[in-house]
């Protein structure tokens, strides 16, 4: 994540020095803004894995760590088809970097939109449609 984030910073500046920030923005984080958050999300899937096996609270640790490897998983799962659309974005439409700038920002939009619909507000939603149902 490090090595990432110092990596899109230094294209970022880069590119921003020369003028250029705003394409950087309308180009590489039409697949970035996917790319970057799966990757993070990812990343924090792991934490959750290594947080069970640390910190197993009442349970047998290894019991813990079957719950945190089970839920870290299927984030990962949720995270497969963000992955390939990012993917796409970066082999097929990232360098029409002369596309309009209403394409590029509907683009960006929409996948921040999904990003955080679908990993913050989704779960959201359901946690409390589940905790609703219990309580019924």
């Amino acid at each position: 994540l490090i090595r990432d984030g110092v990596m899109v910073g230094s294209f970022d500046y880069m590119f921003y020095s020369k003028g250029l920030g705003g394409m950087f923005i309308l180009t590489v984080m039409i697949h970035g803004t996917l790319e970057l958050s799966a990757i993070t999300i990812a990343a924090a899937s792991g934490i959750i894995l290594g947080k069970s096996w640390i910190f197993p609270g009442t349970q047998k640790r290894l019991d813990a760590f079957k719950q945190g490897a089970k839920d870290g998983i299927k984030i990962i799962i949720g995270l497969v088809p963000v992955f390939i659309v990012a993917a796409f974005f970066e082999g097929f439409v990232t360098r029409y970097y002369k596309m309009p700038a209403w394409i590029s920002i509907s683009i960006l939009t929409t996948s921040l939109v999904f990003v955080v619909g679908y990993f913050g507000v989704y779960p959201v939603v359901l946690k409390r449609r589940l905790k609703k149902m219990m309580n019924s």
